[in-house]
């Protein structure tokens, strides 16, 4: 159980990259200016607020998984949500308080509980 876990949050931390690599084409195909000055950008400033996530992975979805595990609760938009929420109040507290750059945390790290899901799902199927 504990490996499992652990790979599914290795995989949750993926959440920046992908997020911060999607925005990053958009803005760049839409924006006038150099492509990869833009790409680099959007993906490092997505990168740098990782912590975030990682925060919101900590406090939010894993003990949240964990009790909904023990009473045999589970349920997937709780999950998602735990992140949603997490995101939000991490965000406000730590980075941003409003704008851009608090919407695109707590997707991102609504994002990370999704795939934290999926790792827990594909590592029982197999």
């Amino acid at each position: 159980m504990k490996h499992q876990l652990a790979k599914s949050v290795g995989l949750s931390l993926l959440s920046p990259v992908i997020v911060g690599s999607l925005l990053g084409v958009y803005y760049s195909l839409t924006l006038e200016g150099e492509f990869v000055s833009i790409f680099l950008n959007l993906l490092m400033t997505a990168i740098s607020n990782a912590h975030i996530v990682g925060l919101t992975m900590a406090a939010f979805v894993v003990p949240g998984y964990l009790l909904m595990f023990k009473y045999s609760k589970v349920n997937y938009s709780g999950v998602l949500t735990l992140g949603l929420l997490g995101g939000a109040i991490f965000s406000y507290l730590l980075s941003a308080t409003t704008g851009e750059i608090f919407l695109i945390n707590s997707v991102m790290s609504a994002f990370a509980a999704g795939l934290f899901l999926f790792g827990l799902r594909k590592s029982a199927k197999s």
